[in-house]
């Protein structure tokens, strides 16, 4: 599967156009916040209905420049992950959308909150699972319906090489953190710290900043028996 990650678009039609040109094929369009500029629902739906007439599929969160509307439009939509849990591929899904607490004009939720949307998004992953593995002794455990988990998340964990911004603050989500830290998703995408582009690793989890394709800047990843990251810029 070949997905094409894209945060902090801030309504740059012209911009995504030209980086949808460039990446080539995609199996998935993976929004991750900020894809308006304090934007409205239909600017959001000219942007979702844009891919989704080229073909391709959309997962997408809302972001801290978007808003509650937005993030009900894209429920609409039916490309929603704002607490939800899929499976395309045997690649599962969950999002994360808003940021923690800052301005209070900007889309946000408490910490608690956003534990808890994470919560509920790996509880619907959970329901998905394959035919229980043979053993011997005892009941067959069930296995996970995915091979893969990833993460789509507009903010990036605590106090990691993407949430520091260029005064030197770390101000990633700590819920997401804690997330990661106990169940160690293959890949959280995330984007918000423009300043924040680029790879980390959090025991195994590798977490990917795309930085912000309003300035040209996407991710392409290839999931397969290896999960492959690229940042690119146009």
């Amino acid at each position: 599967m070949r997905l094409l990650g894209i945060t902090d678009l801030h309504s740059g039609v012209g911009m995504l156009e030209r980086i949808l040109q460039q990446a080539g094929p995609v199996d998935l369009v993976l929004l991750g916040g900020d894809i308006t500029n304090f934007g409205s629902p239909e600017d959001v739906e000219v942007i979702v209905k844009k891919l989704l007439q080229d073909g391709l599929g959309v997962l997408a969160v809302a972001g801290n420049c978007d808003s509650p509307e937005i993030e009900h439009r894209l429920e609409q939509l039916g490309v929603s992950l704002y607490r939800r849990g899929v499976v395309r591929d045997q690649v599962g899904f969950q999002g994360l959308s808003a940021m923690p607490p800052w301005k209070s004009r900007m889309y946000h939720f408490s910490e608690d909150q956003l534990a808890d949307d994470l919560q509920e998004g790996y509880r619907q992953l959970q329901q998905y699972q394959l035919a229980p593995a043979t053993s011997s002794g005892g009941s067959p455990a069930p296995q996970p319906g995915w091979k893969t988990h990833i993460v789509l998340s507009h903010v990036p964990p605590r106090d990691c090489k993407l949430d520091r911004t260029f005064l030197g603050r770390h101000v990633g989500s700590q819920a997401l953190r804690r997330f990661i830290d106990q169940l160690q998703p293959d890949l959280v995408i995330c984007g918000h710290i423009h300043e924040g582009r680029g790879l980390d690793r959090l025991g195994r989890t590798w977490v990917l900043n795309c930085g912000p394709a309003a300035a040209g800047n996407y991710a392409l990843v290839e999931v397969g028996s290896q999960v492959r990251l690229q940042l690119r810029r146009v």
